[in-house]
């Protein structure tokens, strides 16, 4: 692996990262494992994402960032059943379904993994625009509640939306002040498409400057913050961006002043400026998150295997006693003085002992199942164990956060994927930590030099 005297600027980083992630890979996928980043394009552009509920003004904003003629249809009703990514290119073109895969970055080629269904639900624009050529940006489908609820969207929405937001370096959740409730997608994505990216999560109350009263903010904005912290697993809100699109103004159609709503506006577009650093910050973490994780993976999994290992050990040998005991008192019963008389007690014996080994192996089975599915509920305790040095210094806070990221997916890979004991996986394992030592401890310095 490489050292970090080699890293001597973010490029040359970029690049070794995805070196390394091309080269874990295969053993990412041993265990089971799915890396978040998945593959870093040295030189990529940064990507933001624009998520949030039907008509709250997602297609508008990204209009007014690009500029010039309008990209995306605008309107009350839902003008878009797809994503759009926007991208910078000399000759204007919009490229549309399966098609559009061939012209993404490498960093997006897991999007087949979505079906053919959601290749049909994706689009790529390239325009000749200024801000596209530091920062691409993504338009999403609005999330609304359909009238019967066993009705569903034709693809993986929720793994979509799962996807694009880990290989965005920021996202934007846009709710609406008319509408500052939560549908029923808006929860699921919430909880469980974007469960781990609150470092890159913001979330815009859009169209501010409809308010006519100061009094209809604060209960809208009251509204927003109720809501969020119903669906968000964490005690701390993430900061609220009010923002709205078209020039600068000072006051809303009905004099209420908008000065503050202003400065917290150039925040927004402080945010979409700083892509380039913000792509930066993403990649470092979430490497060291990808890498850390695995790492974790690994400890736990390896530790299932050796205890399902001495299970089974166990249980076979008990087997083994039962059936030799069971062959050697039918020979006992059976046997006497003449040559006839013994030859039938040995071959009754074999037969007890062959007949009582196979009785014996659907039992075990059984436990080895039960086994397995004790150790999966068992997954946080094993945890514990294997860190328990560093647990017990207080030196384990990162560790503890990248366990609760990969804690459910362990316990399935424990309770039913085929875990066979890795022979050389515990020596992989310190070679992955000594190098996520190695390689990311002196990064910080690199990027505040760049910055």
């Amino acid at each position: 692996m490489a050292s970090s005297g080699e890293v001597k600027d973010w490029g040359a980083f970029e690049r070794m990262l995805g070196v390394e992630y091309a080269r874990l890979a295969p053993l990412a996928e041993r265990y089971y494992y799915r890396f978040k980043r998945r593959t870093v394009t040295a030189g990529g552009v940064p990507c933001m994402i624009f998520l949030g509920n039907h008509s709250s003004g997602k297609s508008t904003l990204v209009n007014w960032l690009l500029g010039g003629k309008k990209v995306q249809d605008e309107g009350l009703a839902p003008t878009d059943d797809g994503f759009t990514i926007i991208m910078y290119g000399e000759t204007e073109e919009d490229v549309v379904g399966p098609a559009a895969l061939s012209r993404l970055p490498g960093e997006f080629s897991g999007l087949a993994r979505l079906g053919g269904e959601f290749l049909q639900h994706i689009a790529v624009k390239f325009r000749n625009r200024e801000l596209l050529k530091s920062v691409s940006l993504i338009d999403s489908p609005g999330m609304i509640d359909s009238a019967d609820s066993s009705v569903a969207r034709t693809y993986d929405f929720d793994g979509a939306v799962r996807f694009l937001a880990e290989s965005s370096d920021v996202v934007f959740f846009l709710l609406d002040p008319e509408k500052p409730g939560t549908t029923g997608e808006t929860v699921r994505v919430f909880s469980k498409s974007l469960r781990g990216m609150d470092y890159k999560l913001r979330v815009l109350l859009n169209k501010c400057d409809m308010f006519t009263r100061a009094y209809d903010f604060a209960r809208t904005y009251g509204t927003v913050c109720w809501n969020l912290s119903r669906v968000l697993s964490t005690k701390d809100l993430p900061k609220i961006l009010t923002v709205y699109s078209g020039p600068e103004r000072e006051r809303s159609g009905d004099g209420i002043d908008l000065s503050d709503f202003n400065r917290v506006r150039g925040e927004f577009l402080a945010t979409v400026r700083d892509a380039a650093a913000r792509r930066r910050d993403n990649i470092y973490s979430q490497a060291l998150s990808d890498f850390t994780g695995l790492s974790i993976r690994m400890c736990v999994v390896n530790a299932a295997a050796r205890a399902l290992l001495r299970f089974s050990f166990a249980a076979w040998s008990c087997a083994l006693l039962f059936a030799a005991v069971s062959g050697l008192l039918v020979w006992i019963a059976m046997s006497s003085r003449s040559g006839l008389g013994q030859v039938a007690a040995v071959a009754s014996g074999a037969l007890a002992a062959a007949l009582a080994f196979a009785a014996s192996r659907p039992v075990a089975g059984l436990l080895r199942r039960l086994k397995r599915r004790s150790l999966a509920e068992s997954v946080d305790a094993m945890f514990a164990t294997v860190y328990c040095s560093r647990i017990s210094v207080g030196t384990c806070d990162d560790v503890r956060q990248s366990w609760s990221l990969t804690r459910d997916e362990t316990a399935d890979v424990i309770r039913s994927a085929p875990l066979h004991l890795p022979l050389f996986g515990e020596f992989a394992r310190r070679r992955l930590d000594r190098w996520i030592k190695n390689s990311f401890i002196f990064l910080p310095l690199a990027r505040g030099g760049e910055k």
